[in-house]
């Protein structure tokens, strides 16, 4: 988070990685910025402390303040499905950062909706990994995110407990 903007600081799409190649889906992504407002899914998150768990992003309820823009899927040739987001807290309980996750995979690739499980695994991992952390300064977020992102890719209990995530 920087004042009203929020900044992808840690990326990580095995879809786009394919199609445009490790650096540039990265720098791609990196360089979106969402304005900080309870309009978007991360600026919800951001702005309530409250998880989103949405199946579909394309099909989020009318009684939800939040929606899905559909112009980065559109930019990318991407389809979003389901997304996990939930707030990264420091230890006295301030927003730093929004870890949103992506297309949850089952077992033959297709796309589906991130269980209460893989939810509940999810913010326990980020809780940790941010209490093992020291508290990022202005702009300083991505050692946390990274390691966060790191430890939901790499663990094998999460390959085994939840779905892999895009």
């Amino acid at each position: 988070r920087e004042g009203e903007r929020l900044h992808l600081a840690v990326v990580q799409n095995n879809v786009l990685e394919q199609r445009l190649g490790q650096e540039e889906a990265r720098r791609l992504l990196a360089e979106e910025t969402l304005l900080l407002t309870d309009a978007s899914i991360a600026g919800y998150v951001a702005l309530t402390r409250g998880t989103v768990n949405a199946p579909d992003a394309y099909v989020i309820p009318l009684d939800r303040p939040y929606t899905f823009d559909r112009r980065i899927d559109a930019k990318y040739g991407y389809r979003t499905k389901s997304v996990l987001a939930l707030p990264l807290r420091d230890g006295r309980g301030t927003v730093f950062g929004v870890l949103q996750l992506i297309n949850a995979f089952g077992d033959v690739g297709e796309a589906i909706p991130f269980g209460k499980d893989s939810e509940a695994l999810v913010a326990a991992l980020a809780a940790q990994t941010v209490r093992e952390s020291v508290s990022p300064g202005p702009g300083g977020a991505r050692g946390p995110f990274a390691k966060i992102v790191s430890l939901l890719l790499e663990a094998p209990t999460w390959h085994s407990l939840c779905p892999q995530t895009a």
